[in-house]
C-alpha cells in the first residue's frame, strides 16, 4: 500500500517537532509550519518522523511546496477558494 496525502490525512500524521499538518510532496512530507520548514522522508512508504532526521528547507523551498498544495507561501495555511 502506497502511502499517500489521503494516508496522511486518515492517520493525522502530525510534525513531530511542532505538531503542524503536513503535506506530502513526492516521497516527502513537509511540515506546514513557516518558522520550522521540515522536511521528513517517507522511505518504503514507512515516514521516518525522526526530529534528528529532519531537515530544514529554505524559506524559497518551502514556500514553492506551500504553494503546489495550495496553501499561502507565507503562512503554509490553506488558500481560501475564490
Amino acid at each position: 500500500m502506497a502511502f499517500t496525502q489521503d494516508t496522511l490525512e486518515k492517520i493525522k500524521l502530525v510534525c513531530p517537532k511542532t505538531k503542524a499538518d503536513l503535506v506530502l510532496d513526492g516521497s516527502l512530507l513537509v511540515s506546514v509550519d513557516p518558522q520550522s520548514r521540515l522536511r521528513y522522508e517517507v522511505k518504503d512508504d514507512i515516514p521516518i518522523m525522526l526530529i534528528d532526521e529532519a531537515v530544514e528547507l529554505s524559506a524559497e523551498d518551502w514556500s514553492a511546496v506551500m504553494a503546489r498544495h495550495q496553501r499561502d507561501p507565507q503562512t503554509g495555511k490553506p488558500l481560501e477558494a475564490t
